[in-house]
C-alpha cells in the first residue's frame, strides 16, 4: 500500500491507495489559516505536524497502517522555513501567498541578472532570505525547507532532502540539476541549501518516534515528494507526453507535459522536471469569476439549456477585471462581450464559448514557444463538472477531454508513493 499525503491551504489529507492504482482510504483533518502580522503571512510548523499526527490516527482507526510500504508528501509551494540541523524550527515559516519580500525581490533580480523565476516577491529564495534578515542575530547554522521537506524530514528524522519541484522556487537549476553559481552572491549559508532528489527517490526509512509508536511500520520507506499543484495534476492521471490538464475555476490554468523545457518570463511560463518529461504551464484571468459576476446563481440552469451542436461564434474575450497575463502579456487587455445577445442563454453560451477560445490559445502558445499541442486533456477545477461546457470546449479545442483518475493531490502523491510516476 501507498500512503500520499498533501498539505493545502485549509487541511491535510490522506489517501492510501494499491499497487491497481485504485484508492482505498482517504481522510483529512483541517489545518487554520495562516496569521497576517506585520504584513507577513506566517504559519507555526508545528501546526502541521499536529496535524498530520490527527491524521494519522484516523488512518490507525481505520485502517491497517503496518501494511503501509511507502510514503510520499506534498506541500505548497513557495511556503519555506529556516530550522537548525536537527528540524526544530527556528521562526514561523512564511507562506506561499506572502508577497512582503520586496527588497529581497530586487536584490535576487540584481544578482541573478533577472532571473525568471526568483525575480520577484513571490517565492522562496525570497521568502529565505527574509528570514534570514529578520533572525541573522540569532543563528548561525540552519537549513532552508519546504513545508514538504520539514513533514518529510519528520518522519525520517533527517533534514537535509527537497526534491525538483519544491526546489525550482527556491533558485535551483533543474535543467543542469545544479544551485546556479550566483546563488553564492546572496547573504545565504551555502550548507543551508538541501540536497535536491527527483520526486519519488527514497530518502530512508520511517523512524519517528511518535509514528513507530502509533503503529507505522519501521520498514515503510518515506520518498522525495512535489508541490501541491504538482500533485493535483498527477492525480488526474496524466503522465505521458502530450498529455495535459486544464483547471477551470475563478481563472484558467493550463498545464502540459512536453519532452523539453519550456520557459517564458514574458509570460510566466515555467517548466517542472516530471520524471523523464518536463512539465510546462501558464495561467490567464479568465475564467469562472466572470460567470458568477453575471450569472450568480443561474449558472447551473443556464448550462442545461445551452445547445453544444450549435456554437454561437461570438469572438468574446470574457475577463472579469482589465488585465492579462497569458495567453496575452496585457496589463491593459480589457474584457470583449460584445455585441450581446437578447438572449441570455446565447450570452452565457458565448461566454463559455470564449473561456473555451482562451484555452485553446493558452495551448496554442505554449505550442509557439516550444512545445507541441496536446493530445489529451484532462479536466479539474468547478468547470470541469459542466456537461454542456465540456461539449463545447471538446468541439473548439478539437481534442479528446478524459476524466480524471482523482482530483486530490493525495492521490497523485500516493501515485509518487507507488512509482508510477516515471
Amino acid at each position: 500500500m501507498f500512503l500520499g499525503i498533501d498539505f493545502g491551504t485549509s487541511g491535510v489529507r490522506a489517501s492510501v491507495i494499491n499497487k491497481d492504482k485504485k484508492e482505498i482510504y482517504n481522510c483529512q483533518v483541517p489545518i487554520p489559516l495562516p496569521l497576517e502580522k506585520n504584513n507577513i503571512i506566517s504559519q507555526d510548523p508545528y501546526i502541521w505536524w499536529n496535524a498530520f499526527i490527527e491524521l494519522s490516527n484516523n488512518l490507525k482507526k481505520n485502517f491497517d497502517i503496518q501494511s503501509i510500504n511507502k510514503i510520499s508528501v506534498n506541500g505548497t509551494s513557495g511556503t519555506v522555513l529556516l530550522t537548525d540541523f536537527v528540524g526544530m524550527p527556528l521562526s514561523n515559516a512564511i507562506m506561499y501567498n506572502d508577497t512582503s519580500s520586496i527588497n529581497e525581490g530586487k536584490l535576487v533580480e540584481k544578482i541573478s541578472d533577472n532571473h525568471p523565476i526568483v525575480s520577484s516577491s513571490s517565492n522562496a529564495l525570497v521568502r529565505a532570505l527574509k528570514i534570514i534578515k529578520d533572525k541573522k542575530k540569532d543563528i548561525q547554522s540552519y537549513k532552508i525547507l519546504h513545508q514538504a521537506d520539514w513533514i518529510a524530514g519528520k518522519i525520517i528524522n533527517e533534514f537535509i532532502y527537497s526534491d525538483d519541484n519544491n526546489s525550482l522556487k527556491l533558485g535551483y537549476d533543474c535543467v543542469n540539476k545544479k544551485w546556479p553559481d550566483w546563488i553564492a552572491k546572496l547573504p545565504i549559508n551555502q550548507e543551508s541549501l538541501p540536497k535536491i532528489l527527483s520526486p519519488g527517490t527514497t530518502l530512508n526509512f520511517l523512524q519517528n518516534k511518535e509514528l513507530l509508536d502509533l503503529g507505522f511500520n519501521k520498514k515503510t520507506q518515506v520518498v522525495a515528494g512535489t508541490t501541491d499543484s504538482i500533485a493535483a495534476f498527477l492525480a488526474t492521471g496524466a503522465n505521458k507526453i502530450g498529455q495535459a490538464v486544464t483547471s477551470i475555476g475563478s481563472s484558467l490554468v493550463v498545464k502540459y507535459i512536453s519532452k523539453k523545457p519550456i520557459f517564458n518570463k514574458d509570460y510566466g511560463i515555467y517548466s517542472h522536471k516530471l520524471g523523464s518529461k518536463w512539465l510546462a504551464g501558464g495561467a490567464s484571468n479568465v475564467g469562472g469569476n466572470i460567470l458568477k459576476h453575471l450569472f450568480e446563481d443561474k449558472i447551473e440552469s443556464l448550462s442545461r439549456q445551452v445547445n453544444p451542436s450549435k456554437l454561437t461564434g461570438m469572438d468574446y474575450y470574457p475577463l472579469f477585471k482589465t488585465g492579462e497575463r497569458f495567453p496575452y502579456n496585457d496589463p491593459n487587455k480589457k474584457a470583449i462581450l460584445e455585441p450581446r445577445p437578447d438572449s441570455e442563454i446565447i450570452f452565457f453560451q458565448a461566454i463559455l464559448e470564449g473561456i473555451s477560445n482562451v484555452e485553446k490559445l493558452c495551448y496554442s502558445r505554449l505550442k509557439e514557444i516550444g512545445g507541441d499541442y496536446p493530445n489529451e486533456i484532462f479536466t479539474v477545477g468547478g468547470g470541469s463538472n459542466n456537461d454542456n461546457w465540456n461539449k463545447i470546449r471538446s468541439k473548439i479545442l478539437d481534442i479528446k477531454l478524459v476524466t480524471p483518475l482523482s482530483t486530490q493531490a493525495s492521490f497523485g502523491s500516493a501515485l509518487i508513493a507507488g512509482g508510477f510516476i516515471n
